[in-house]
């Protein structure tokens, strides 16, 4: 865990900056409440509009100063921009845009799950350390093909049964876990569940990846059409064959099995009937919602896989549609112009301005091969892995430039003094984002028709961010004079 990535994530990712948020607590909670707590895949923007409103009458009784802005505004803050807690979308089933969790909030809630929900149990050490055996075993066992090492495992599972038998035969005590063993293991059971639930934000983010590459390289101009047919079938095989379409294929398999949901339906009842689960009421209400929500999940990733399939074929034909339509433009064309000299045959030919000479083919050299040119390595740097993240971080924290701010100053100095040059006002305006609003400074200066001379050059100081250290940079000569005329068009043009 390098210093430079947490300072990346902590500064740009969503999901730090959910848990940095002003209200964050109340975010959260909404969020949870309104989506996982009530299995809801989506939500109209009507519907979520006005259970945020709800949210906050109920709120503001107590805390008048928590979410204060108009609900509409939150959903576009939480949607757009660095946010992205919700997307976005258009769906066939409703007239109106929906809104959906992010994989980013759903890691927050899986976060949040581990951290602090402690209603469902504890950190349970010795169940996870069964499970992490149990699972070393089933890999070591079914990963080899050895029938010799696969006997001996069934052997020693046929004799263990065999025993437990034998035991319960003979009127002995029937071993059960502890009532503490009991409680780990359904908080890691509903734990996993809640993790997988929100895996699948992550399966369809992965599959949309694959498809906007797909529209990107179809945009690209002069990508033959072959090359975007193939792309996109890999892209395809990608989407069915990759570890995680494997695996989520399996996994559909495994969940619409009738008979798994049977036995899934009959464990889930008997859950009701072990005394040590019975202050579990949250976390069974989960696992008895498991079969519907899981299915749902499922079902919503089969439909996205559906339509990012439908597009990859659509945006084929289109291509294909398309250069169809241009070669018949082009035959038609050629027939008009046909007929139009039919009746009129043109007067071919061409006029040389003195007499034409004649050359043997003979005389032309016969061919040699081309010279052939090495290949040199004309870079032997290496790609610096924390130089790339550094260069993340600052690119993370570039400001935006306050335009309107920048022509105000310029203003202000042309009411005082009329003529002025670029050090003079940053010495009034002190530069504070760097190098990048010196060059704002110098665009508008060129854009309002001022003079811009790059034979002459002018020394500034500038200030970046919070870096209270001043660095000085060499600019050409900017001279902003008393033209309110080229002003006011450039402002009427931008």
């Amino acid at each position: 865990m390098k210093l430079e990535r947490l300072i990346l994530f902590f500064s740009s990712d969503p999901s730090a900056k959910l848990l940095r948020a002003d209200h964050a607590a109340y975010v959260i909670y909404f969020l949870n409440q309104n989506y996982k707590v009530e299995s809801n895949l989506s939500l109209p923007q009507s519907e979520l509009q006005a259970r945020l409103v709800r949210f906050q009458e109920y709120v503001h009784e107590t805390e008048p100063d928590v979410l204060c802005d108009k609900a509409q505004n939150y959903l576009t803050k939480w949607s757009t921009g660095d946010s992205r807690w919700l997307r976005r979308n258009f769906d066939t089933q409703f007239d109106e845009p929906i809104y959906e969790l992010t994989p980013h909030t759903e890691d927050v809630f899986k976060f949040l799950m581990e951290a602090l929900d402690r209603s469902l149990g504890f950190v349970g050490t010795e169940s996870r350390l069964t499970r992490i055996i149990e699972t070393l075993s089933d890999i070591v066992v079914r990963g080899s093909n050895d029938p010799v090492r696969r006997l001996a495992y069934l052997e020693s599972e046929k004799e263990r049964i065999v025993n437990e038998i034998n035991s319960i035969q003979s009127g002995d005590k029937v071993q059960t876990h502890s009532p503490t063993a009991l409680r780990e293991r359904f908080s890691d059971v509903v734990s996993d569940l809640v993790s997988l639930q929100g895996d699948f934000r992550a399966v369809e983010e992965s599959f949309k990846t694959i498809t906007r590459d797909v529209q990107k390289r179809q945009n690209e101009q002069g990508d033959e059409r072959g090359s975007i047919l193939g792309f996109a079938l890999e892209a395809e095989d990608e989407l069915n064959e990759g570890d995680q379409g494997t695996s989520f294929r399996a996994f559909v398999r495994l969940l619409l099995s009738q008979n798994q949901q049977d036995d899934l339906e009959s464990m889930i009842r008997q859950l009701d009937e072990i005394e040590e689960l019975a202050n579990q009421v949250d976390g069974k209400k989960r696992i008895k919602r498991m079969i519907a929500s899981l299915s749902a999940e499922a079902e919503k990733v089969q439909r996205t896989t559906r339509r990012l399939s439908s597009t990859l074929r659509r945006l084929l034909d289109q291509r294909t549609n398309s250069s169809r339509m241009h070669l018949a433009n082009l035959l038609r064309e050629i027939q008009a112009s046909a007929v139009r000299a039919s009746d009129v045959p043109p007067d071919i030919g061409i006029e040389l301005p003195g007499e034409p000479t004649i050359s043997n083919f003979m005389d032309r050299p016969t061919w040699t091969a081309p010279v052939q040119f090495e290949t040199s390595e004309i870079s032997s740097a290496e790609p610096d892995e924390d130089e790339r993240l550094l260069a993340f971080r600052q690119l993370a924290q570039l400001q935006r430039l306050d335009w309107s701010t920048m022509r105000t100053n310029i203003g202000q100095m042309q009411t005082q003094l009329g003529e002025f040059t670029l050090g003079q006002l940053t010495e009034q305006f002190p530069i504070e984002s760097g190098a990048v609003e010196a060059l704002g400074y110098i665009q508008l200066a060129h854009d309002q028709g001022h003079q811009v001379d790059d034979t002459l050059t002018e020394v500034i100081q500038v200030r970046s961010g919070d870096n209270e250290e001043v660095s000085f940079i060499e600019v050409p000569l900017v001279r902003f004079c008393d033209n309110s005329n080229s002003e006011q068009e450039a402002l009427a043009n931008g």
